[in-house]
């Protein structure tokens, strides 16, 4: 089952068809409002839980504890068709390119393409699709499951996908936040390695904060720089993949979500007035994102993302492993 984009492409229209009353939405509704809430809350538990995650696991825990679902598909589908356009809409105000450590772009824009470019190839050498590979891609080369949710509705890619992803970008990350905090003794990374590092090859902020806090708060903060840098690069791939699927198609068709999310990212980044208001709305930006998650991981079964097996965490970890290697070898050259 393909994602309906038709219905996020489409500029007006009714929200609901005639059909679709209040009582036939309302059960499924409520629920994934309840999920998204409950996700939103433990998220705030731990800086290295991500409200976002959280949400399509519960969503799939959820609903794969019911034999049959059907009075709640209805309000699901309405949720996860309104809330996921508006949330990418939103995100573009959190693409500010900020941080004392932009003159090491060149640096990190050259790890994200070595990541991007490392796991597609990867992925399609196990035999994933192209659309998983570059969801695997971008979510680990740029924001994990934020990039994911973001690049789909792009690429056209299956909920199956969309939430495989998602998993895999979780273990690998759990995984690095876990083991990072070992690398400085055993690699003998000062502090600027080790937050480089941190910063540039783990796929989710959580992880990168927690990871990064190993060797205190100077690594931290420049961890974060690093990670707030890559994640502005989620601009850059969705236009990349918009011209790819123009060329291949011969059409453009540009989804007025996208358009609102690159005038968002180009307004802040331009407008102090504009970076106010970013702060102040990014709690509902992630709310709708978390709503939309939710409602995509309560619309899956867990028989349908195991459809590639353990495939695509394989790729990942294979991928991971390369680029961690990699980005510690050129460290020890550069510096």
């Amino acid at each position: 089952m393909t994602l309906p984009w038709s219905f996020l492409r489409a500029a007006g229209g009714a929200v609901m068809p005639p059909s679709k009353s209040l009582g036939n939405v309302l059960p499924g509704l409520a629920i994934t409002l309840v999920i998204s809430a409950i996700a939103y809350m433990v998220s705030s538990l731990h800086q290295s839980f991500d409200a976002l995650v959280i949400s399509v696991i519960f969503g799939m825990l959820v609903m794969n504890m019911f034999d049959d679902h059907g009075a709640m598909d209805a309000g699901i589908d309405l949720a996860f068709k309104v809330c996921l356009p508006v949330g990418i809409a939103l995100y573009g105000l959190q693409l500010r390119l900020t941080g004392t450590h932009v003159p090491y772009l060149p640096a990190i824009a050259a790890v994200f393409v070595f990541m991007f470019a490392v796991t597609f190839f990867i992925a399609r050498g196990f035999g994933l699709s192209r659309r998983l590979a570059v969801l695997l891609g971008t979510g680990l080369s740029v924001s994990g499951a934020t990039a994911v949710v973001v690049i789909s509705p792009v690429v056209g890619a299956k909920k199956e996908e969309t939430s495989v992803s998602i998993l895999a970008l979780i273990v690998v990350g759990l995984t690095g936040m876990l083991t990072y905090r070992f690398l400085p003794d055993l690699l003998a990374l000062s502090v600027g390695k080790f937050a480089f590092l941190s910063g540039t090859t783990l796929p989710m902020l959580g992880q990168v904060k927690v990871a990064a806090s190993a060797m205190g708060e100077e690594s931290l903060k420049i961890a974060l720089d690093y990670k707030l840098i890559r994640l502005s690069a989620l601009a850059v791939v969705v236009a990349v993949a918009l011209v790819f699927s123009s060329v291949r198609d011969r059409t453009v068709d540009l989804p007025w979500f996208i358009v609102v999310f690159f005038a968002l990212a180009v307004s802040v980044n331009m407008s102090d007035a504009v970076a106010g208001f970013a702060v102040a709305i990014k709690p509902v930006g992630k709310f709708f994102l978390t709503t939309a998650l939710s409602a995509l991981g309560m619309s899956i079964s867990f028989d349908s993302v195991t459809e590639d097996g353990i495939n695509p965490i394989l790729a990942l970890f294979l991928a991971w492993g390369i680029i961690v290697m990699a980005v510690y070898l050129a460290l020890s050259v550069v510096y």
